[in-house]
């Protein structure tokens, strides 16, 4: 029985019992390792107040006077999001169910050439090399919040082919990835 009281033999579904992701005052580039049910804007983003805003590839919204307005309806298991608030804050999102192996599967991502706002799906940290695998070959760079690397390649004598701050995806943070 995991945390949330669901019975099973697959620890990949072991639930997050009271998931928080904490917020910083000003621009912060996260995801989502693990989701409640309920994935709409106003029930992940209840806590931020008016003025906060929440931007998506392609998508965003904003808070005002209690209400969201803009086109991001509800997070996804695979985006990155850039959330702005002006004040430090927590997300609350009670029992949460981890992204990497939920009922749809693995996650499975859809990049396109060019910047590519993505989540990392998984609690623990990982190489980029490592979380990449035979992808690698067809990623330019990857940047994260106030860091970045550049794909080297092992033959120009970069670290595990990676030159930059960015060692490791982090669960919880938002990446873009230059494909």
């Amino acid at each position: 029985i995991d945390d949330c009281g669901e019975c099973d033999d697959t620890s990949t579904t072991d639930c997050i019992a009271n998931h928080t992701v904490p917020l910083e005052v000003g621009a912060n580039l996260i995801s989502f390792y693990a989701l409640p049910e309920d994935v709409s804007i106003d029930a992940i983003f209840t806590e931020l107040i008016n003025g906060s805003g929440v931007i998506g590839q392609g998508v965003g919204a904003i808070k005002l006077n209690g209400q969201w307005y803009g086109s991001l309806t509800e997070v996804s298991q695979d985006d990155g999001y850039w959330v702005k608030v002006v004040e430090a804050t927590t997300l609350n999102l009670g029992d949460s169910k981890p992204v990497s192996y939920d009922a749809d599967g693995e996650v499975t991502y859809s990049i396109a050439f060019g910047n590519n706002l993505i989540s990392y799906p998984f609690q623990t940290s990982q190489a980029l090399g490592d979380a990449l695998g035979a992808a690698v070959a067809n990623i330019y760079a990857i940047a994260g919040q106030g860091m970045a690397a550049l794909n080297t390649g092992t033959e120009l004598g970069g670290e595990d082919g990676w030159a930059g701050s960015l060692t490791a995806f982090e669960g919880g943070n938002g990446y873009w990835l230059v494909s």
